[in-house]
């Protein structure tokens, strides 16, 4: 199921940006890091009954990197947007069918994200950084929406 055929986007607003350098890497380079990216749904209440539902998304991305040997990251970083769906087609989906296919909201959702971290990360001096510009299409993806990408950073 396609839930870009029965959704709209109809409202985006980043939530949170959240940075941190925790030490300074003596040799600059490539460094590896971790990309995670995570969409919770839920839904939003109507007060009326008959019209197709609408439901929120709350979508985050983490990027955790840098260890080269030692112990815990030397930066971390978080990107989150509340991005608003509303069902503009077909029967009125409830929580448990949205809830198995949010997942394919993420090729929509990542690329707004992805900008973002991307500015925050050069804020942090991380100016040289390669993030995935695209999501691995994963035809079953498991419940919570979690999907982990490589990515690397200079």
């Amino acid at each position: 199921m396609n839930l870009l055929q029965q959704f709209v986007l109809q409202h985006v607003q980043a939530s949170v940006f959240h940075a941190e350098l925790l030490r300074a890497n003596k040799n600059p380079g490539m460094q590896e890091a971790k990309v995670e990216l995570n969409l919770t749904p839920r839904i939003v209440e109507s007060e009326d009954k008959s019209a197709l539902p609408a439901y929120q998304v709350t979508a985050r991305l983490d990027c955790n990197g840098g260890s080269d040997g030692n112990k815990g990251p030397a930066f971390k970083a978080l990107v989150g947007m509340e991005a608003v769906y509303q069902q503009i087609a077909g029967e009125a989906m409830d929580m448990a069918t949205f809830t198995g296919s949010h997942s394919e909201l993420a090729r929509q959702l990542y690329p707004m994200l992805q900008l973002e971290m991307r500015h925050l990360l050069s804020r942090l001096g991380l100016s040289q950084i390669q993030l995935p510009f695209d999501l691995a299409p994963r035809p079953h993806e498991p419940e919570g929406g979690s999907v982990e990408l490589s990515g690397s950073v200079h």
